[in-house]
Formats: C-alpha cells, sequence, structure tokens
C-alpha cells in the first residue's frame, strides 16, 4: 500500500467555503472519514475555529445546500448537497455530508473511486488556500492524477506532494515507540491539576510535590511525554519526504 498525497490550492473568490479559509487562517478542518462511489461521495469531517467564524462556515454550509449552480473542481454540476451537524460548540463543529455530481468531468474522490476502485481510503485537510488529499492505494496512481489535472478548474493548481509508504506503516521507531508508565502518569497528573489551562492552576513544582517525587524527576518525565505527543502529531499530520520505488507509470507525473 502506498499513499499518494496532493494538494488544491483555490484562488479567493472561486469557492464560498474556500473563501473562509483563505480570509481566516485560523480556520481549519480534517476528515475523519471519507467514502465515495463512482457516483456519490460522503463524509465526517471536523472544522475548528474562532466562534464568530464558526458561525459563517454554518452560513455557508447552508447556502451551498440550497444554491443550485453550484459545482465541483472540475466543473460538473452538485446535484445533491445534504449536510447534518452531528456536534457543535463555541469552538468545533462534526458535520456528516453527502454530494453527487452530474454530468461532466467530477471531483477527486469520484475519479479516484473509478479508477482505483470503491473501498479506497482517504483523509483531508483544509487550512488557507489548500485542500490537502491524501489517498491509500494499493496501484498506480497515474490515471487519477492524469483526469484531475487535465479538468481541473481554470483558477485551481494541483500539487503532488508524495507518493509513498505512509508513515502509519513505517517501522521507524518514532511512531511505534509509546510512553514509559512514569511518563504517562506524569501527562496525566499534570492534565487533571490544570498545568495546562489557562491560567496554570499548579505548577511543575507543586505537582512534582503532589504525586511524590523530586521536581527534576517529574519535568523530565513530562517533557519526554510532551515531545512524544509532538512526534505522534508530526507523524500522522505532516508531510514526510520518503525515499521509495516508483511505478514507470508514476514517475512522469510526479516530477
Amino acid at each position: 500500500m502506498r499513499e499518494f498525497v496532493f494538494t488544491v490550492e483555490y484562488e479567493n473568490g472561486t469557492d464560498g467555503v474556500m473563501d473562509l479559509f483563505i480570509e481566516h487562517p485560523n480556520l481549519y478542518a480534517r476528515s475523519m472519514e471519507i467514502n465515495a462511489t463512482s457516483e456519490t461521495v460522503w463524509g465526517i469531517e471536523k472544522v475548528v475555529g474562532p466562534a464568530a467564524v464558526l458561525d459563517e462556515f454554518d452560513d455557508e454550509l447552508e447556502r451551498v445546500a440550497n444554491d443550485p449552480s453550484t459545482t465541483g473542481m472540475c466543473g460538473a454540476p452538485v446535484t445533491e448537497y445534504e449536510y447534518t451537524i452531528l456536534s457543535s460548540n463555541a469552538e468545533s463543529r462534526k458535520i456528516h455530508w453527502l454530494r453527487r455530481e452530474g454530468d461532466g468531468p467530477r471531483s477527486i474522490p469520484l475519479v479516484a473511486a473509478k479508477h482505483i476502485g470503491e473501498g479506497l481510503i482517504m483523509r483531508t485537510e483544509r487550512r488557507g488556500n489548500q485542500y490537502r488529499w491524501r489517498l491509500l492505494i494499493d496501484g498506480t496512481a497515474s490515471e487519477t492524477h492524469e483526469e484531475v489535472r487535465a479538468n481541473l478548474r481554470e483558477v485551481l493548481s494541483l500539487t503532488v506532494e508524495r507518493l509513498g509508504t505512509p508513515p502509519c506503516l513505517l517501522e521507524d521507531g518514532r511512531v511505534q515507540q509509546t510512553l514509559t508508565p512514569e511518563q504517562k502518569s506524569a501527562l496525566e497528573a499534570a492534565i487533571e491539576r490544570g498545568y495546562y489551562e489557562e491560567p496554570r492552576q499548579q505548577s511543575v513544582t507543586e505537582i512534582a510535590e503532589d504525586v511524590g517525587v523530586s521536581r527534576s524527576t517529574f519535568q523530565y518525565r513530562l517533557n519526554r511525554a510532551e515531545a512524544w505527543l509532538a512526534q505522534q502529531f508530526a507523524a500522522d499530520s505532516l508531510d514526510v519526504d520518503l525515499n521509495v520505488d516508483l511505478d514507470p507509470e508514476d514517475i512522469e507525473f510526479i516530477q
């Protein structure tokens, strides 16, 4: 299995929903699950940001759902769009959505399902003017890439970022390493005692005294736990350049 990572960049004024991400850099969305057939795509997405911006996001979703002129990223008309807000608070939304596109060049997940097959695994992220797609595939990605690039609307651009082994499948020790019981206990103690709250409820010295270890020992364990969390985030969310063997069909388009 290989991960095909590519990004579509939007110009402001091209798409109402993406305009919000462009205008508000602190708005961020990440899919929890996406499924597609050659006709339909649906998924669950979590969106986080300031409360006022999320209210704008709600309004834009409603507009899209009721706008018969909406088109996909490759130009096909959106014939059906429906969504349900599964959960909502001041800082985030969790949304289930479903869309269908009519005749014409279709968007990435529908094209991928056509060429790669139903049941493929996809993830997305949206921030600023970038809509990043990650596809877990078994086989070549050239047909999907060629069709999307050939039909992408002129105001959008496509960049291939990586084609290689997914970080989650690498046996490099970084992802597989786990917290020691002492590091886990230190992190739990810090959370329970409000160390990460604003304002901070207890200091490292106070927490160390509560749990019965020296300040230096507790600080070391907490630092290691925080470093582990940062590594997990990086492995899961950031792009890693990998030296991998590519299929001949892939080499032409990824260069």
